[in-house]
């Protein structure tokens, strides 16, 4: 055996020379791009000519066409067969030559990366010739999309949330995450550059959509990629909003501002200035419309996009950004503060499914919060062709406090088994300090890099909390707690990791070493305000005037200190071939093992000190092309440290918490596949599927007294956790012309879910699974004439089949489903209507209350003056009054309905000015 393998390894060493041996006799690449010295765009058509350093002429070949997207004004020459140095010439019919040298340090480099080359216009330029064309949505080249800004009809007076929201393929989830063909937006951008990366929401909600030309989508090549000239395995997908050229160089902005029924107000105000070496992005916005900016007038909205509550919100924020060299090297800084109050209400009803009989909770809720969050982001990013850096300070503060109470009823099948009134005061602060460096220094065909992170979190929090808690169907007598926690939290990590990629051609291997470092402290110490003597017991909210008198009444069993240590070795081996014959693709592997060592050191009545140490292996795997991509990876985790700890908390009467020493080690397999196929009229087809398992998972095991309601909540390693899902998304015009498109989005999940809930009294706890489907659609059918008229039908729901062979528990099939039409007209007399109506329904619950049918009704009309610049804007909210606030919810352990206040019907009219001022021509 051990023969065989000594052979096998023999084999692939000498395959893998021979491809070097390979390599070296054959002729090496240049590429680079050709670009407008005024726009920066790449010019396409241009004529390129490689030539010898005494100018001979090699090669010669021209830049592709606007055909190729993201990659126009790009050229490549295969000509190289000697290192050295070479020129490489470029002309173009109304721009001036120009020329660029280069040089071919080494066969082992993948390609020689040319600096771009810049045009500048010839004296005499050709008259201009207008074109008038049919407006194209969408433009796909290779892995590049390219949307069509002014090939959407919006209302008016939208923001970029409402364009991103009609591109075909795109979906914009209520918290601001962006997916395109089932794949995440990684990165949201501004003509190129980061715009609030911090918090990309911030755009999306405050940049204008009237001042975007094009959206681009594709794979961005990170700094490392740049540098070396190939694929480093930094890339990532992001959209990048090109601005209309009279918004691109020079000021801009809009301000708004209404009011409306039912005390809603808002106003905003967003300003820019653009040019090629300086941005600068400021806003500020203030509301009571639950920070939800979308009009709800597109037939994307769902009633879930309210929110929970009531919020109330000021922002205020700036973005400034400075061109260092060229495009890439850069320093930014962006600051921003936002203030928010909350009001929410809620009433829940929970089932616990349990042997023997379930168990039921009913809560009424009500908390008042408010909080300031402040937020500073500092970059330096600098590139270069021989290196690169990248390193962002940020910090963040966050102020926050809260009132609440609540009501809760435990009860089995037949009785009542306890009541609690409850009411809390919350104090928090919370400090995140992050610093983030990153360099590589490219060597010929070769790079080294290396990284230092640091990240500091500081939290504080002062709760006080009234518990009465009384026992309807037991002896016990009734539990009455007035506590207070002062809790104080500070994480520290340190992270390093040093690598060198060696280059051969088409294939990259990169030995890897990183190395965590941290350290987390935990102080919770929790006072029974209710045992001071010569004291109201009922007094809430407030600490003895002799603060030592708080040591006499420590409650010892729920106070707890802690400080955990963790160390990390990651080695890694990283592989990448750029273009394997085998599988027509791009293949990266990972072959990592992390090496951890955590020590807990814990005192709760007693010490109770926890180390852990394990060996991981996390292997990745992703092969990639222009059309699909499917990654596999495993991954591990060690349990909370602290619920490993054999302890015992009741400091909630109602839940009482225990810990597991018997917890194992988590493990992670997730494999993901995508594939995407596109044709004439615009049409997309996406397939996505994915397989997730996690093995030891932690499920909080459920153990319920039946006399007295209480709940022992326990951590125990699981297995049998798994989840399937597969979705297809279709996307076309049906007619020559192109003005009319579907838009189909479909998608199926499995979820296998384990628990685990028993009964006091019952020898062992019961496997609580449950086999949940969920099948969903979504289709849109838009028909667009003009720019003054669009229509869409647009429906969409979901089933659900949810199953269990337990005891007593009663299979599910319910489902929502939705059903609506919106139009956008231009009226004469330049005014506009924009409006939704939509119904909601669901079926086949048990509760009868949730099988509910939900008209919901939004317009808005507006009139624009002064060639556009004035805006007015009357607009209606749940026009009919019949918006619900009603989630359900299940897994393995019970299912939960809960209602929750939401913002009132409202009618609000509203000014906007927009101005743009460019920099005169000489």
């Amino acid at each position: 055996m051990k023969l065989m393998k000594g052979r096998l390894i023999l084999l692939l060493m000498l395959t893998f020379f021979c491809y070097v041996g390979q390599a070296n006799n054959e002729a090496q690449t240049a590429q680079g791009r050709v670009l407008d010295n005024m726009t920066g765009e790449g010019i396409p058509g241009a004529k390129v000519i490689l030539m010898t350093s005494d100018s001979v002429i090699i090669d010669s070949t021209t830049t592709l066409s606007i055909k190729a997207g993201e990659n126009i004004g790009m050229y490549h020459f295969n000509s190289l067969k000697d290192v050295g140095h070479y020129i490489i010439k470029a002309s173009k019919e109304g721009y001036e030559d120009s020329y660029m040298n280069c040089a071919l340090r080494s066969k082992r480099e993948f390609y020689v990366a040319v600096n771009p080359i810049r045009l500048a216009k010839a004296s005499h330029e050709l008259p201009e010739v207008i074109v008038k064309a049919t407006k194209i949505k969408m433009v796909v080249q290779g892995d590049t999309v390219v949307y069509n800004a002014d090939a959407f009809n919006l209302a008016d007076g939208s923001m970029l949330d409402a364009l991103i929201s009609k591109l075909p393929g795109a979906q914009l989830t209520k918290g601001g995450q962006i997916f395109v063909n089932g794949k995440y937006i990684q990165s949201l951008l501004v003509n190129g550059q980061e715009f609030f990366n911090g918090n990309p929401k911030l755009a999306l909600e405050n940049l204008p959509a009237y001042t975007v030309n094009k959206i681009k989508v594709y794979n961005k090549a990170g700094f490392a990629s740049m540098t070396a000239g190939h694929d480093m395995g930094d890339k990532s997908y992001v959209m990048d909003v090109k601005l209309k050229k009279e918004y691109a160089v020079g000021y801009m902005g809009n301000i708004e501002a209404g009011a409306g029924t039912k005390n809603r107000y808002m106003a905003r105000d967003f300003g820019m200035k653009f040019s090629d070496k300086e941005r600068i992005g400021v806003f500020a916005n203030i509301n009571n419309l639950n920070d939800n900016q979308r009009a709800a007038l597109s037939g994307e909205w769902a009633p879930q996009d309210v929110g929970d509550g009531l919020l109330a919100t000021k922002s205020i924020g700036m973005n400034y950004g400075r061109m260092l060299d060229g495009k890439e090297s850069w320093a930014g800084s962006e600051n921003y503060w936002t203030h928010t109050n909350a009001d929410n209400q809620s009433i829940s009803s929970t089932q616990t499914f349990l042997q023997g009989g379930d168990s039921y909770q009913h809560n009424r809720y009500q908390s008042l919060r408010s909080s300031d969050a402040w937020y500073s982001k500092n970059s330096l990013y600098l590139q270069k062709k021989e290196f690169y850096s990248i390193n962002d300070l940020s910090l963040s503060y966050i102020r926050s406090h809260g009132l609440s109470n609540s009501n809760t009823e435990t009860s089995d099948e037949k009785s009542l088994l306890n009541r609690m009134l409850s009411a809390n005061s919350l104090e928090s602060k919370n400090f995140d300090f992050g610093l983030r460096n990153e360099n590589g220094i490219n060597i010929i065909a070769d790079m080294i890099r290396w990284n230092f992170d640091i990240n500091y979190n500081r939290n504080t929090q002062k709760t006080f909390s009234m518990n009465d808690l009384q026992y309807e169907q037991s002896s016990q007598p009734r539990d009455y707690r007035n506590q207070y926690i002062d809790r104080l939290n500070q994480d520290f990590k340190l992270s390093t990791g040093i690598s060198y990629n060696l280059g051969f051609r088409n294939i990259s291997v990169r030995p890897e070493y990183n190395y965590v470092y941290s350290y987390n402290k935990t102080d919770n110490p929790l006072y029974r305000l209710d045992k001071l003597s010569d004291r109201d017991s009922n007094l809430f909210n407030r600490l003895p005037s002799a603060i030592d008198a708080l040591a006499d009444v420590l409650d010892n069993n729920n106070t707890y200190h802690f400080t955990e240590y963790r160390n990390s070795h990651r080695f890694n081996i990283y592989y990448n071939n750029l273009q394997s014959k085998l599988l027509n693709c791009e293949i990266m592997i990972n072959l990592p093992i992390r090496l951890v060592h955590a020590n807990l050191y814990y005192q709760r009545r007693g010490k109770h000190d926890v180390s852990h140490q394990s060996v991981f292996f996390e292997p990745k795997i992703s092969l990639r092309s222009n059309s699909w991509e499917m990654n596999a990876k495993m991954s591990s985790e060690l349990p909370d440290l602290t619920t490993m700890v054999d302890y015992r908390d009741d400091s909630n009467p109602l839940n009482i918490m225990r810990g597991n020493p018997q917890l194992r080690d988590i493990h992670h397999y997730d494999i993901d596949a995508n594939r995407t196929f596109r044709g004439k009229k615009q049409m997309q087809l996406n397939v996505k599927m994915g397989y997730h398992q996690t093995d030891n998972a932690v499920a909080y095991g459920l153990t319920f007294n039946k006399q007295t309601g209480v709940t022992t909540i326990q951590p125990m390693s699981v297995n049998g956790n798994r989840k399937y899902n597969m979705g297809v998304g279709y996307t076309r015009a049906l007619d020559k012309s192109e003005k009319v498109t579907i838009d189909n989005q479909m998608s199926f999940n499995y979820n296998h879910n384990v628990d685990m809930a028993m009964v006091e009294g019952y020898t062992e706890s019961q496997r609580s699974i449950v086999n949940n489907w969920q099948i969903g659609a979504v289709l849109k059918l838009n028909y667009r004439p003009n720019d003054n008229y669009e229509f869409s039908l647009h429906g969409g729901g979901n089933y659900y089949l949810i199953h269990s062979k337990r005891d007593g528990f009663t299979n599910i099939h319910a489902g929502d489903y939705n059903i609506g039409m919106n139009g956008q007209i231009t009226l004469p007399w330049k005014f506009q209507i924009t409006t939704d109506l939509t119904m909601f329904a669901r079926r086949g619950y048990q509760q009868h209350e949730m099988n509910a049918t939900d008209w919901i009704w939004n317009a808005q009309l507006t009139r624009s003056f002064i060639k556009g610049k004035l805006l007015a804007k009357l607009q209606g909210f749940d026009i009919l009054h019949q918006l619900s606030n009603t989630q359900y919810v299940m897994n393995a352990q019970g299912r939960t309905e809960t209602w929750h206040n939401s913002i009132p019907r409202y009618v609000m009219f509203s000014l906007s000015w927009r101005f743009n001022v460019n920099p005169q021509k000489r």
